[in-house]
């Protein structure tokens, strides 16, 4: 099967993904997109003021699989991000979005522990 041609319809995660293990193993492979860029949704590019503009909205890569990471930084650097969102409450506190044990300590005032 190597040395077949093989057509790739969409540039996004899974159809970059594909292709570029495709044409390591061999195969010629041609990627199509209706949209003038990679990385479908994900894409996001700088504007001529330095400031990184998601085009279809804000996304994060989620792993902590040491190989799937690995596997990215081959192809570009991860700039790093650390996500807060709060909810401002009726009395002027701050609480954590999406809801976790802080946020419900916060809201209730009780110490919830998981057990």
């Amino acid at each position: 099967m190597k040395g077949r041609r093989i057509l790739v319809v969409g540039a996004g995660f899974a159809g970059a993904v594909y292709a570029r293990e495709l044409a390591e193993a061999g195969f010629s492979v041609t990627v199509i997109d209706r949209r003038s860029h990679i990385a479908g949704n994900a894409y996001d590019e700088e504007t001529g003021a330095g400031i990184r503009l998601h085009r279809y909205g804000p996304h994060l890569c989620h792993t902590n699989n040491a190989r799937v990471v690995e596997w990215l930084r081959r192809f570009g650097e991860f700039l790093p991000y650390e996500h807060r969102v709060v909810a401002r409450l009726g009395d002027g506190r701050q609480v954590p979005l999406p809801i976790n044990l802080h946020t419900l300590e916060a809201i209730f005032g009780v110490t919830i522990n998981g057990e």
